[in-house]
């Protein structure tokens, strides 16, 4: 399964900007959730979200290019 973005958004900039969390889970079903003030930090850089995707590696499997990614929105009260 190749990596995929199932968000509205192109760029790791935009998706911190919406403040909505990152939840990203492997083929192997490891799933971990990524707040929104950590995506930038996290990826060192601000571009594409599928390249993005191609150089994680899960801590489960080993794998790369395998991630798919949603957002998950923040609860506002």
């Amino acid at each position: 399964m190749p990596a995929s973005n199932q968000s509205k958004f192109t760029t790791l900039a935009e998706w911190a900007a919406a403040r909505e969390d990152m939840r990203i889970v492997c083929a192997c079903g490891r799933t971990i959730n990524l707040p929104a003030v950590k995506i930038v930090d996290r990826f060192k850089f601000d571009g594409e979200i599928l390249l993005a995707l191609t150089r994680l590696r899960c801590g489960s499997c080993g794998r790369r290019g395998h991630a798919t990614v949603t957002p998950v929105p923040i609860l506002k009260l």
